[in-house]
């Protein structure tokens, strides 16, 4: 009989049942055989992780990782209010689901207890704070704010100089709607310096 497969699994890292692959040939046994020892947990059907030891007992991975393996390496962005209300333009709102935009996958899963609303939508590869200001604006009323108060933080904010009028107004061309467009153009010509 031949010895159990014992896999270097590293801690805080997400895993598909797939790439359980490499140390076995049937690779659903292993990860129920992993789970029963303690090496891996389950967050969702077919997604693993290695918990991360800690003093308070194993922890799991960020989210990010998790959405890593779940949409196996396709880009994704997480945002919502906690990078909406970082802007300081008026929004004070909390989720109890993180809001990832990607290119594959919509809906709301649950990972580890964890709920994230997936929305496949178009979003920059790196984005800047003007983007998570379009975003903020597109979607203020899931942040609970309404766009007159939201309106009057950014003109408040662009007068101190704290935002790239230029960049701002290109993230509203490319991933605002047209009401959002027009809202940031009449934004920015009553802000215009020197007026």
């Amino acid at each position: 009989m031949s010895k159990a497969a014992q896999p270097e699994l590293e801690p805080g890292r997400a895993y598909r049942t797939r790439e359980l692959r490499q140390w076995s040939a049937n690779p659903s046994r292993l990860a129920r055989r992993l789970v029963k020892e303690g090496k891996l947990r389950e967050a969702a059907h077919g997604i693993y992780y290695a918990p991360i030891p800690t003093r308070f007992g194993p922890a799991p991975p960020p989210s990010e990782e998790l959405l890593r393996a779940f949409l196996d390496g396709e880009p994704f962005l997480l945002t919502g209010p906690l990078y909406w209300n970082a802007l300081n333009l008026g929004s004070t709102s909390m989720f109890a689901v993180t809001l990832a935009y990607n290119t594959k996958r919509s809906g709301e899963f649950k990972f580890e207890g964890r709920r994230i609303l997936l929305r496949r939508v178009a979003f920059p590869e790196n984005p800047t704070p003007e983007w998570f200001i379009i975003d903020l604006l597109k979607h203020h009323g899931m942040a609970g704010v309404a766009l007159s108060e939201l309106r009057q933080g950014l003109e408040a904010s662009l007068r101190l100089g704290r935002w790239d009028r230029e960049r701002l107004r290109e993230m509203a061309e490319t991933y605002g709607t047209k009401a959002t467009l027009a809202l940031v153009e009449q934004v920015l010509k009553e802000t215009e310096p020197g007026l």
